[in-house]
């Protein structure tokens, strides 16, 4: 039987059987193997028997799926101990023997390439041994800090220790923004930090462009600079220049020496030797950039993750109890926070409120109105007895914000001694009631829908009541219900909502049935909207 291992992030250490043919991945509460991580998509991964072996399918993920480092991007074939990333969740891949690929059924693959001893060209003789310990406290440098402020100017001191026919040299990176060149170390130091180093921007430019080293060993007839007349004014006889590589593969820096003295002229194996350095502090900067990405996006999630749980704690955190009746809700944002609401008010003479709502989009924008919305929404439904009285006050205080969003907001406020419903629908897709009786479905109030919240504050909403007799179930839903789209792009529809009511028998039936079809219907497509769904029933006689 094959398994894997979850090696790195909350789910460290657990292990999974691949007992079906198709096991789904991701965080989505209906995957076969779930993983809480925050970088990991909804259905991130998909691991299928083909034939006697397996493969992995990367379905769509954010932040992708990699095989031994390889991004997979169609099927990929899984052996022993191959070692999965789910965007950066590290999981292990086990079978048995029997079942592993013979050795020859799948090339043989080099993950990564690095030079391991990026000096190697240099010859080994007594007379290069201060270089060699120059080389070495290079290496120590790189090592020891992220902070290039620091490791730089070390660097630079160092290799002029290497080559000491050097009169000036600088490090310099390119601002990630806007791709101007600024100084990181110079030799001289510069008078001020921001003040360009004296480098001919001819010879500066092509190193960067081309991603190719330059020697000149006659700067000042040089064919290639003759047009610069910063070779001359600056009096280059010699100039050394080698490019910064990232892993992209192109240049994003630069080491530039050169050489005033006529007699001392750098070399073909001092080109090779900085090329070598070069390639080590590239690889240095690399590692700092990336370094201070992962801290960004660990701030960001941090930062999100808060956000999440504020707006947790706006929405309700317990369903209310209510003799007769029984209420369903669920909520899921489309990314880390959303823009939908629901809310479940008390009312002073005793009555229920219980609204929906959406604001257009998703993200922080949408939740931070949302939050607003929340909050206003109580107050005014406590201190406006009749409904649409209280949905006027929301309105008008909702038009005041500078958001530039609106709202469709769905209000139901339920006397349950009466078994009466008053329904105020501010854009709202009107709710859906199954009537008991003859199993028929209603849109209650379709007639009297106004226009959303915050569009225009002198806007006065109506009302409509209607009766419920035991059995009937109501049901409100925000169109991320409605509109989900499957693999064809085709979407789920208010029809298929409808049908799923009609053939429901309480409120917790109707909700259940609704997420798990429409998440049926949606297959492998990653969640486009926020989704939302309050219902609410009577209890049969």
């Amino acid at each position: 039987m094959a398994s894997i291992e979850i090696v790195s992030g909350i789910d460290a250490g657990a292990s999974y059987e691949l007992k079906f043919r198709e096991t789904m991945i991701g965080r989505h509460p209906e995957c076969q193997i779930v993983l809480r991580d925050s970088t990991v998509s909804r259905r991130h991964a998909r691991i299928r028997r083909d034939g006697e072996s397996y493969v992995v399918d990367d379905m769509d993920s954010q932040h992708g799926t990699r095989v031994n480092g390889e991004a997979v991007r169609t099927a990929s074939p899984l052996r022993n101990g191959d070692e999965l990333l789910l965007s950066d969740i590290r999981v292990m891949f086990h079978c048995s023997a029997d079942e592993d690929a013979k050795e020859g059924d799948r090339p043989s693959t080099i993950i990564t390439s690095l030079d391991v001893l990026a000096a190697a060209n240099v010859k080994h003789d007594s007379h290069n041994a201060p270089k060699w310990q120059a080389l070495l406290d290079i290496t120590r440098a790189l090592g020891v800090s992220l902070d290039l402020e620091q490791i730089l100017p070390n660097v630079l001191e160092n290799i002029f220790r290497i080559l000491p026919e050097a009169s000036r040299g600088c490090i310099l990176l390119a601002d990630q923004e806007n791709g101007l060149l600024r100084p990181f170390a110079a030799k001289p130091p510069l008078e001020k930090s921001d003040k360009p180093p004296p480098i001919s921007r001819t010879i500066s430019e092509s190193v960067m462009a081309q991603a190719k080293a330059v020697l000149s060993t006659d700067a000042g007839a040089d064919e290639r600079f003759s047009a610069s007349d910063s070779v001359m004014d600056l009096k280059m006889h010699s100039v050394l220049c080698a490019p910064l590589i990232g892993s992209s593969q192109e240049a994003y820096g630069m080491i530039h020496l050169d050489a005033q003295d006529p007699a001392a002229q750098f070399t073909a194996e001092d080109l090779d030797v900085l090329v070598n350095i070069a390639n080590l502090v590239g690889q240095a900067v690399d590692h700092v950039r990336l370094h201070e990405t992962q801290m960004e996006y660990a701030r960001r999630e941090l930062d999100m993750d808060t956000a999440r749980q504020v707006q947790t704690h706006f929405l309700p955190q317990e369903r209310p109890s209510i003799k007769g009746y029984q209420l369903f809700d669920f909520y899921d944002p489309a990314d880390e926070v959303g823009g939908d609401y629901f809310g479940y008010t008390p009312l002073p003479d005793g009555r229920l409120a219980i609204a929906v709502g959406d604001v257009a989009g998703h993200g922080v924008p949408a939740a931070l109105l949302m939050a607003r919305l929340c909050s206003e929404a109580r107050y005014s439904l406590v201190t406006d007895i009749i409904p649409s009285e209280a949905i006027d006050s929301l309105n008008r205080e909702l038009c005041k914000t500078s958001f530039t969003y609106f709202i469709t907001f769905a209000l139901c406020v339920l006397d349950f001694q009466r078994h009466e419903l008053t329904i105020v629908n501010a854009g709202h897709m009107p709710p859906l009631c199954r009537r008991a009786k003859d199993g028929t479905i209603e849109s209650l109030c379709a007639d009297s829908s106004c226009p959303p919240l915050g569009i225009d504050g002198s806007i006065t909403y109506c009302e409509d009541t209607v009766q419920l007799d035991p059995g009937d179930i109501v049901l409100l839903y925000t169109d991320g219900v409605s509109e989900a789209p499957n693999a064809n792009s085709d979407r789920y529809g208010m029809d298929r909502v409808a049908a799923v009511l009609a053939n429901s028998t309480n409120a917790v039936n109707a909700g259940e049935r609704l997420l798990r079809e429409m998440t049926a219907f949606a297959g492998q497509r990653e969640q486009e909207d926020d989704v939302c769904i309050v219902a609410f029933s009577r209890h049969p006689e």
